[in-house]
């Protein structure tokens, strides 16, 4: 078992892929949840690389390896002192944020230890705080996981991640998708500890302490982390913008990659980087 204070020591085991550079393009540090769908993100992936220097810190793969293996370790904040660490190497190289769902968690307390060398946030489908609804739904999710079998635990995940408008459009590609993962088994304590991190997680008072230049994306149409989290997060943060897509759901890096893209660059552009 380890502990916070054991984190420390061992950057090393993190999982990262790319690095910052030296090229005349923007530096990115992209943090992204764990749920992917039948399509990806490798899109998405593939317009950040065109875009920018990208280093990617890869939260799924560092998990596997055991290191947030109690509630303790895996909060947010402590996994973000743990990456802090591992970014010494880039010390005093200027960078920006992405980051998508649980990611903005992170990344609010990475840009909270990188004052001078984070220049901006941009968070697409954030939270701002624990409340009645959000706290039902995390429950919800958490006890599918407990009571359903793999199948119908997946739907529904996808039911809640998705709009029925994008899941109607890829029925066929979501059908294969869930029958690929259906001899798996679900992973109840890992995933009751990542919704618990979440919901211990106030980022809107993180966010606003920042003075880092900010930008919220998200749906009208996510079920998740429901629209009105990035506007009372807007109203929270000075030097912030709001952009709300009309529809797309959650997983806005699969169902809108290219309106991502254009306005991350044009927020970008704004900012002057």
């Amino acid at each position: 078992m380890t502990t916070g204070e054991y984190l420390c020591d061992m950057p090393e085991k993190l999982v990262f892929r790319g690095g910052f550079g030296l090229k005349k393009k923007p530096n990115v540090l992209l943090l992204l949840p764990k749920t992917k769908g039948p399509i990806g993100i490798k899109s998405f992936k593939k317009l950040i690389k065109d875009n920018f220097n990208l280093l990617e810190y890869d939260d799924v793969e560092t998990e596997k390896l055991g290191i947030f293996n109690t509630f303790y370790d895996s909060s947010l904040e402590n996994k973000a002192l743990a990456v802090n660490i591992a970014m010494e190497k880039w010390k005093g190289v200027k960078f920006h944020i992405i980051s998508h769902s649980t990611g903005c968690g992170l990344g609010a307390f990475i840009a909270k230890n990188h004052i001078e060398d984070c220049e901006s946030l941009i968070l697409i489908s954030p939270w701002n705080k624990k409340d009645k609804d959000f706290t039902s739904i995390q429950k919800n999710r958490v006890d599918n996981s407990k009571n359903l079998e793999t199948i119908m635990y997946l739907k529904s995940e996808y039911n809640l991640l998705y709009s029925s408008e994008y899941i109607n459009k890829y029925k066929v590609q979501f059908i294969e998708h869930i029958l690929n993962q259906k001899n798996d088994s679900i992973d109840v304590v890992n995933k009751e500890q990542r919704l618990k991190s979440i919901l211990d997680c106030n980022i809107g008072n993180e966010l606003h302490k920042l003075k880092q230049p900010k930008l919220f994306i998200n749906a009208l149409d996510d079920k998740l982390m429901k629209v009105y989290h990035g506007i009372e997060l807007q109203k929270l943060c000075n030097n912030s913008q709001l952009v709300t897509l009309n529809s797309g759901g959650h997983m806005l890096t699969e169902t809108r990659t290219n309106d991502l893209i254009k306005h991350i660059k044009k927020f970008l552009n704004f900012i002057g980087s």
